[in-house]
């Protein structure tokens, strides 16, 4: 490969997505002949999310290699994403789409009806909030849909907990082990 191995390089796509949309990439995964892989996105123009958080506009936000990523926007918006790596793979902005169908509505209508059932509860001491429990076989989004009725629930000013007891993911305290978070809103 000579000198331009050592050289970082640069790959970028600009996207225009329509109201109630998703843009769905995969920051490649790194190995001894590409080199480093790193994606970089940023809200140009409207309002997105990722997961239920927020974009800011023109922040930069930072993805590593192995990241799966869905933009979703209720109302439109722009965003640039840019790949950089040792050795640049041809296509890799290519690798990135749009999809129309997306399962964010059927997801804020859940968190709906979970806000509702904390209202009721809040007006009445003798019931509790919701507790739900999602399963499901792997790699299916069930961590996902946590982590976006989690943000949802913090937007509003809620305090939710979550108890990961998935002892192979470890996405709260180490693998082999199960734990408890409280969020709120600092």
């Amino acid at each position: 490969m000579g000198e331009e191995g050592n050289k970082s390089e640069e790959q970028t796509g600009r996207w225009n997505l329509e109201r109630e949309t998703e843009l769905r990439f995969e920051v490649p995964e790194a190995n001894d002949s590409q080199g480093n892989t790193s994606a970089e996105l940023v809200l140009l123009k409207g309002q997105a999310e990722i997961f239920g958080t927020e974009l800011v506009l023109h922040k930069k936000f930072h993805f590593k290699p192995g990241d799966k990523i869905a933009v979703f926007t209720w109302d439109g918006c722009i965003v640039e994403i840019s790949f950089s790596k040792q050795f640049l793979l041809p296509g890799v902005v290519d690798g990135a789409y749009i999809s129309r169908e997306t399962p964010m509505l059927m997801y804020l209508n859940l968190h709906a009806a979970l806000d509702q059932m904390r209202e009721k509860a809040k007006k009445n001491p003798g019931l509790t909030g919701p507790r739900i429990m999602i399963t499901g076989p792997g790699d299916v989004g069930k961590s996902t849909l946590c982590r976006i009725l989690l943000n949802y629930a913090v937007r509003l000013g809620r305090r939710p907990i979550y108890c990961d007891l998935d002892v192979g993911q470890g996405s709260v305290s180490i693998p082999g082990s199960t734990g408890s978070v409280y969020f709120t809103v600092s």
